[in-house]
């Protein structure tokens, strides 16, 4: 089995490419509609798979969402008519959600983007035909593992998982073996540490997609000194309203997971730090993240591990030169943790 060292390197760079990728396609949308937090996991859905037709209650499964910030997300695609309501042919009483064509043409432009980037990286990073085809028949092994289906090589999911945390996804292995690499990992990341986190915070079905990905941010900053950030250093970074980061910061405090406190570098200025349970829940999702690694690669060949390593260095290496042109600009932070 890898070490729990080595298990931790990879999930650390997977999430952090994951990060890039996704806020990049967010960047690239948003050129031609403005798209909310909780509408993009929906279309990343509908993405990986434009013939699915999900119920409500599987858009709250997948995407972690809230039943009202879900409705809300899907009222206003399909208002935009991206998304459209139909009745489920096996109950009369049920409505699906399914993809327009509008959705489908609005697809083809990030499609291109990434296209063009791993075009890219192939031709600069000098990872070899056959390096690429090993490391991407890893992540579709990696994303397989999240589907709750059968997995190639991987006799019992139930190995790879926290009970109860594989995610029961619309997207089936036979299409997920279509999507490009950069789908896979934005599957394969979304599906491991969104029911991880909704798992560990101990509420599950009561937290919301606000409150977790304010959390993640601070499991990053407390990985670096303790950081403790301003409530405008949070609004910043996310492009939101100090507003609406207080509102999310007053619930979580609520529950438990963060506190105020004055900052080491202003006295007049009001920091936020995770709380003993906040802490406490970084470092059980980040035991299981490493538990699932440790897993997952000790079924995989030595040689290829080697491999899939040295493919993550050669992204993080291209992301920070030739790749850098197709970010949003400012997105690739200096460090990770």
């Amino acid at each position: 089995m890898i070490s729990a060292a080595f298990a931790r390197s990879l999930w650390i760079r997977l999430f952090y490419i994951k990060d890039i990728l996704r806020n990049t396609s967010y960047g690239v949308l948003e050129e031609d509609i403005q798209i909310s937090f909780a509408e993009l996991p929906i279309i990343q859905l509908f993405f990986e798979c434009m013939d699915s037709r999900p119920a409500m209650k599987d858009i709250l499964t997948v995407t972690g969402l809230s039943s009202g910030a879900a409705t809300q997300a899907v009222d206003r695609l399909v208002k935009d008519g991206f998304l459209e309501r139909i009745p489920s042919e096996t109950d009369h009483r049920s409505t699906l959600i399914r993809a327009t064509d509008k959705l489908r043409t609005f697809r083809e432009k990030p499609l291109r983007h990434f296209e063009n980037m791993l075009d890219e990286f192939r031709r600069t990073s000098g990872a070899g035909d056959e390096e690429m085809s090993i490391a991407e028949d890893i992540f579709l092994r990696l994303a397989e593992s999240r589907t709750g289906g059968e997995l190639a090589a991987i006799k019992q999911p139930s190995d790879l998982t926290v009970p109860g945390l594989v995610s029961r996804s619309p997207v089936s292995s036979e299409q997920l073996s279509t999507l490009p690499v950069w789908m896979l990992l934005l599957h394969f990341s979304t599906n491991l540490k969104l029911p991880t986190m909704i798992y560990y915070y101990g509420k599950r079905g009561r937290t919301t997609l606000g409150k977790l990905r304010l959390l993640n941010h601070l499991f990053f900053l407390s990985d670096h000194k303790n950081e403790t950030p301003l409530v405008k250093d949070i609004a910043s970074r996310f492009q939101i309203s100090s507003g609406a980061v207080s509102q999310t910061l007053n619930a979580l405090i609520q529950d438990g997971m963060v506190e105020r406190v004055s900052s080491t570098l202003d006295n007049r200025a009001v920091s936020i730090r995770l709380t003993p349970q906040g802490l406490r829940m970084r470092r059980q999702c980040a035991a299981s993240y490493t538990g699932f690694m440790q897993n997952f690669f000790s079924r995989i060949e030595p040689e290829k591990v080697g491999i899939f390593d040295r493919i993550l260095n050669l992204t993080l290496h291209f992301l920070r030169t030739d790749g850098k042109k197709f970010l949003v600009p400012g997105e690739m932070p200096d460090r990770f943790c």
